[in-house]
């Protein structure tokens, strides 16, 4: 019987304590967009957290609702996100190093005007970061919310606004639609994604941070970005 109890412990430690093994050594986060800086994202962390023996999960869910799962604990965090979640999302914390940039740019017709002339813009609801933007211009036009930038792109075709935000790398699969017809797109914000946690993991984000910086450091993050072909 002592023998038998002796086991069952030196069995339950082994699990306890071997990183493949119990939910607080893995760490679920929800499916992106198939863009070129997703599989980046994904690589690039799947190392990090192996090499802190963590395991990384990727699943798929409503990306509209990810933001919100994540803050509430449903998610472990966010893969890669910009800075404009933090003011509303107050349980999520920033891993403090950037993994890549990205361009925000404005798609609208010909006819000569400026942001903040407009009187009309498409964003998606999901992406904080564009409306971050329009607040930082002070813009005092129409902003119409929207679920994907196809919607964006077809309020635009049909005149009902005047331009839309658009993320440059989700626009990487896209074509724009002859029917928009003269149309002009221009680099407005360039930001930094960082990688997310909740605030129940803030225990291992020093140890995320460094871990990151020693793979840039040690030439795996070029490596990489030269694989995804990143620009920045």
């Amino acid at each position: 019987m002592f023998k038998y109890c002796k086991g069952l412990l030196v069995l339950i430690g082994l699990i306890f304590s071997n990183p493949s093994f119990g939910h607080s050594y893995s760490y679920t986060f929800n499916r992106p967009q198939n863009t070129q800086q997703a599989n980046y994202t994904i690589e690039l962390l799947q190392l990090a957290y192996t090499d802190m023996g963590f395991k990384l999960n990727i699943i798929d869910f409503n990306r509209q609702n990810a933001l919100f799962a994540a803050n509430s604990g449903m998610l472990d965090g966010q893969l890669a996100r910009d800075i404009s979640i933090e003011s509303a999302y107050k349980n999520l914390i920033r891993v403090n190093y950037p993994l890549f940039k990205f361009n925000l740019k404005l798609y609208k017709h010909c006819e000569p005007s400026s942001t903040k002339t407009m009187d009309s813009v498409a964003i998606i609801a999901s992406y904080p970061v564009q409306q971050r933007y329009l607040d930082s211009i002070d813009f005092q036009g129409k902003v119409i919310e929207v679920k994907n930038n196809t919607t964006q792109l077809n309020l635009l075709i049909q005149q009902k606004v005047e331009a839309a935000l658009l993320i440059d790398f989700a626009m990487a699969n896209k074509t724009i639609p002859p029917a928009l017809g003269c149309y002009e797109k221009q680099v407005v914000a360039t930001y930094p994604l960082y990688h997310y946690l909740h605030i129940s993991h803030a225990s291992i984000a020093q140890q995320l941070e460094a871990t990151l910086k020693k793979l840039h450091n040690n030439g795996t993050v070029a490596k990489l970005r030269s694989k995804y072909k990143l620009q920045f």
